[in-house]
């Protein structure tokens, strides 16, 4: 959690503000004490949005609704005024995290939890129903854990299934990879069973700590909701059906939620303790231990020894029960209210309840007394109260050679992966730009001297960002290239962007990397999305397919379902009889699909992943003496595909952007050269480098002194073009993607136990 900002009132709604929660677009959720102690969580709209009729009305159906709610497995109202200048409303402090980030830091839930976990919120979703009311939003961020049970929180988007006032056909409400089918499709539909298939994803989550329909683009996310089957390989088998069952494509088929907690509860002779021993256990003995409210974070420890909400005997692995135990001791041990009111400007003033009346000194010496008293037990007690936030809405090395010329001095930045799983495409890139430099430096007369700098983030997209950040920090660098892999160019594109450094991506193919607007963003390959247009044309021509079957690994998630889905599509328009299935990421026997895909008839198999999963369908296909078409996209080009599969490898045929300089006769200079400078033959994607790199530099020289710079540099790249060895160059001058002309895909074919190029894939079908 986050202290409070010099912005944030001192006092709101007649509470004491402790610290941020979390915030999002439209407003602020606090920790905040009230006068008799408790702590709430209290969330605030800001000016702005509360100004707009409708926005207002929707806050007020939302604190309507979870006044109605008396679950206890439900974050309880304490209060709520949805007209105030600021509308507000505090619900009981639940001090543990959220099913999202217990399941992401300790892993999944046992069989234990997992129905103690689906019972209650079923039981949660049971009243609502029968208020006559939906959630529309059940997903982890949105599930908070107690000692005592689970709390379904975020009534933000809850209505009466006929109330269409803020819904309209086309419009998606609610969490893709959460949502219902019905909801994907945009169609306005609301009811009661499409909560009930959020739970079932949310239950297949906890279980297995992925989404039962993957990760990815939104496009990707509704299509598998609409049309794939669920992802459930982990679940435990004596919950695989009945979440199965809450999947259904059908709203008729799920069970309502009270059959639902039928089918889950929990046997009644297993009798739970109180949920204050484990807080005091961990509990810091403190002056406030004798006075303090009976309760644990606003009244759940008071209410489970009722017996109404008694917890239940390790729903949750240890370590949750001492995060969350130890976070409710850190609430309790946050100042007191008459211990944070500290004003070393006007003391004894009572502070006032609107943030324009609060003097910016007066809270700037409370929030630095927080900060020293209570700072640890603030960050402690945070926890999974960041789900409230949505409110709906390395090193590197200078070139080997300094110049010597006279002139300005200015450097090409290559980010990619040099020691990690893809540094072999990495080591070919640093070569490709390399010797672009060293031709272009080896001129008489020329205007200006070229460095290269190098940074490495090992493919590991966690690294990428202060990769960036190195090249962004030299002022010289005038361009990068890179990076390697598609994680890492995601991860790092905004630190570039906010830079306005142009970043030009040669290895990178995800789809994703052009929608996220970017000012500088040039993107030097086809994308995966366009490698099937290339699959399908090899099917129909070459192969003369007459069924394809169609493996979507989803391990490779969004990568697997741009190849899938696109291929499956451009064969129904021919039409051309597919065969689409869907393998799980923890699945490792393919033969089930495999015989599914026989069975129906299917002559070719296309695989949409990556080499080493590959490998596994390729000994598959060769155990069952398969011998029709295998192909795959470049996520198979890698020599770990080789040599996990071996003899099975033999024969696959594999689309992809990258060219075998050793053989193309358009490439005899550039391996020359190359072979010269590194003593080695080119590998792939060093001459696709090359072929950038040489733009870069052309581009640059176009430009006057005056003119080169980073920002007039991306503009000139996105107006010019580049005929290049490899490919063509040339980019759209709003989103910076290439423009395809049909070259730089070719075709390889696994022949003697190596990749024997094939010469450009084709791009229509002869004849």
């Amino acid at each position: 959690m986050e202290p409070l900002r010099t912005s944030d009132p001192s006092r709101l709604a007649g509470r004491r503000l402790l610290g941020r929660l979390g915030a999002g677009g439209m407003g602020v959720v606090y920790l905040a004490r009230s006068a008799d102690g408790s702590l709430v969580a209290l969330k605030v709209i800001q000016a702005e949005y509360a100004e707009d009729a409708g926005f207002r009305e929707r806050f007020r159906r939302e604190a309507q609704t979870a006044r109605r709610m008396t679950s206890p497995w439900v974050a309880s109202l304490v209060d709520a005024d949805p007209d105030a200048a600021q509308p507000w409303l505090a619900t009981a402090f639940v001090p543990g995290p959220s099913l999202g980030e217990a399941v992401a830091a300790h892993g999944p839930l046992p069989v234990r939890g997992l129905r103690v976990l689906g019972t209650r919120l079923a039981q949660a979703l049971g009243e609502l129903h029968g208020a006559g009311l939906v959630h529309r939003d059940v997903k982890p961020g949105n599930v908070l854990l107690a000692l005592d049970g689970p709390r379904l929180i975020d009534f933000g988007v809850a209505r009466d299934p006929r109330d269409t006032a803020l819904t309209s056909t086309g419009v998606v409400v609610g969490t893709p990879g959460f949502l219902p089918p019905e909801q994907a499709r945009g169609t306005g539909e609301s009811a009661a069973p499409g909560d009930i298939f959020s739970l079932g994803c949310v239950l297949a989550f906890a279980a297995t700590g992925r989404p039962p329909f993957g990760t990815g683009s939104l496009d990707a996310l509704l299509y598998r909701t609409v049309h794939d089957a669920p992802d459930l390989e982990g679940v435990p088998r004596p919950l695989a059906e009945v979440v199965r069952g809450c999947l259904e494509k059908d709203p008729r088929l799920r069970p309502t939620a009270q059959a639902l907690s039928e089918t889950l509860t929990v046997t009644a002779s297993e009798t739970p303790p109180d949920p204050r021993e484990a807080l005091q256990a961990v509990r810091p003995a403190t002056p406030r231990d004798t006075d303090a409210p009976d309760a644990v974070a606003g009244g759940e420890a008071g209410q489970a020894a009722d017996g109404r909400l008694a917890a239940d005997e390790a729903w949750l692995p240890e370590p949750l029960v001492r995060l969350i135990a130890e976070r409710s001791a850190a609430g309790l041990a946050l100042p007191a209210v008459d211990m944070t009111e500290v004003d070393p400007v006007s003391a004894g003033t009572a502070p006032s309840d609107t943030a324009a009346a609060q003097p910016a000194a007066r809270a700037v010496g409370r929030r630095r007394f927080l900060l020293l008293t209570g700072g640890a037990a603030v960050v402690a007690a945070g926890g999974g109260l960041a789900a409230w936030a949505a409110l709906d809405g390395n090193g590197g090395g200078e070139d080997d050679a300094t110049p010597t010329a006279t002139g300005p001095v200015y450097t090409l930045g290559l980010h990619a992966d040099l020691t990690g799983d893809q540094k072999a495409v990495g080591r070919a890139q640093d070569r490709g730009l390399r010797l672009a430099v060293h031709e272009f430096n080896s001129r008489a007369g020329r205007p200006f001297t070229l460095a290269v700098k190098t940074v490495d983030d090992g493919g590991d997209p966690t690294r990428a960002p202060k990769a960036a950040k190195e090249l962004v920090a030299d002022p010289s660098v005038l361009a990068v290239i890179g990076p390697t892999t598609d994680a890492a160019a995601l991860a790092s594109l905004a630190t570039y962007d906010a830079a306005s450094l142009p970043l030009i991506a040669v290895t990178p193919g995800a789809t994703a990397l052009q929608v996220m607007g970017s000012r500088s963003f040039l993107h030097a390959r086809v994308t995966d999305t366009l490698l099937p247009f290339y699959l399908d044309v090899y099917l129909r021509g070459t192969a003369k397919s007459r069924t394809v079957g169609i493996v979507d690994d989803r391990a490779a998630d969004a990568y697997a379902w741009e190849i899938s889905s696109t291929l499956a599509t451009l064969l129904r328009k021919v039409p051309l009889p597919a065969v689409p299935k869907v393998v799980s990421a923890l699945r490792t026997d393919f033969g089930p699909t495999l015989d599914a895909l026989l069975k129906a008839g299917a002559d070719s198999v296309v695989f949409a992943g990556y080499h080493d999963r590959a490998a596994l369908l390729a000994r598959e296909l060769t155990s069952r003496d398969f011998s029709g078409v295998r192909a795959a996209a470049q996520g198979v080009l890698d020599a770990r595909f080789l040599s996990a599969a071996g003899d099975a490898a033999e024969g696959w045929v594999i689309v992809a952007p990258a060219m075998d300089a050793t053989v193309v006769p358009a490439a005899k200079a550039f391996r020359a050269a190359h072979r010269k400078l590194f003593g080695a033959e080119p590998e792939r994607y060093a001459v696709e480098t090359y072929d950038v790199a040489q733009f870069a530099v052309k581009t640059l020289r176009s430009l006057s002194a005056g003119r080169r710079t980073r920002q007039t540099l991306t503009t000139a790249l996105r107006s010019g073009s580049h005929k290049g060895i490899a490919r063509n160059l040339a980019f759209s001058k709003e989103t910076g993607a290439l423009v395809p002309d049909g070259s730089g895909v070719h075709l390889w074919k696994v022949e003697g136990g190596g990749f024997a190029y094939q010469g450009p894939a084709p791009y229509q079908v002869a004849g």
